[in-house]
């Protein structure tokens, strides 16, 4: 006899889990770690770029870079007021300040012969001029101009001393303001009073004269006048110079005028 069949379902296969405790990490799930420590360095350094722009803004729009005292030194004939309005700095940025500009145009106005323009931090700009210096007197025709230790006629400048010289042209008409005297004459005047040439001739000069054909003659207070042309061979002629005025003191020598300019050709007069 047969038993019955008896018919069992399968038995379920049960996972046991237990509250708050994972039995492991779900495979492919992989969850980054935060590092603390390093996302707040981060978000100080740009805290501190964010408030070095700011500041740097705030800098570079408020009046604390900027120019508000503009000095001049070393003017005497030229206008300060006139320099400081040329050179335009008040109310720069003293960072970008375009102090070559301000030169340029500072040069411009007349008397200065050279400029420098410097910050002085953190609000003032200073500017050092240079006048242009007299050096003596061209006259010409009756009128006398003011030059340079070059021969430049000035129109504008520091004057010379008492006893600057005065060159005088024969026949020769007024210097414009920028023209230039006979460059050599005036160097070959400086030359005489600055090497002691006249203490060694024992005699004072009383003129300087200018003439396009025989160049420099030179007068004296009591003695013969000396045509000396040009500087060329200038040693040798003040030594000629000096040697003619003792043998015509010496031999008691009537003489008006000695020509030096024919070398070893001395010719009296």
């Amino acid at each position: 006899m047969r038993r019955p069949i008896t018919h069992r379902p399968p038995r379920r296969r049960l996972s046991r889990f237990t509250l708050g405790v994972a039995s492991s990490r779900p495979r492919g799930l992989d969850v980054p770690s935060i590092d603390w420590q390093a996302l707040r360095g981060y978000g100080l350094a740009t805290l501190g770029a964010a408030l070095l722009v700011v500041g740097g803004w705030w800098l570079w729009t408020s009046s604390a870079l900027r120019v508000g005292t503009v000095i001049v030194v070393g003017t005497e004939v030229v206008d300060a007021n006139a320099v400081v309005s040329a050179a335009d700095l008040h109310g720069r940025s003293i960072v970008t300040l375009d102090t070559a500009g301000a030169q340029k145009r500072i040069l411009a106005i007349a008397g200065v012969d050279a400029v420098q323009v410097h910050r002085d931090w953190p609000r003032s700009a200073v500017i050092e001029v240079r006048e242009k210096q007299g050096w003596g007197y061209w006259q010409a025709a009756g009128i006398r101009s003011l030059i340079d230790a070059n021969g430049r006629v000035l129109d504008k400048a520091r004057l010379p001393g008492d006893a600057a010289p005065t060159i005088y042209e024969a026949g020769g008409t007024p210097l414009q303001t920028g023209a230039t005297a006979d460059p050599d004459t005036v160097a070959l005047v400086t030359r005489m009073l600055g090497d002691g040439t006249f203490e060694r001739l024992g005699h004072a000069p009383l003129r300087f004269e200018f003439d396009r054909s025989r160049g420099l003659t030179v007068r004296l207070q009591d003695g013969p006048a000396a045509v000396f042309g040009d500087s060329h061979d200038y040693e040798f002629k003040v030594a000629a110079w000096a040697a003619i005025l003792d043998r015509i003191k010496t031999e008691q020598i009537k003489a008006a005028e000695v020509d030096l300019r024919f070398g070893r050709e001395l010719v009296v007069r």
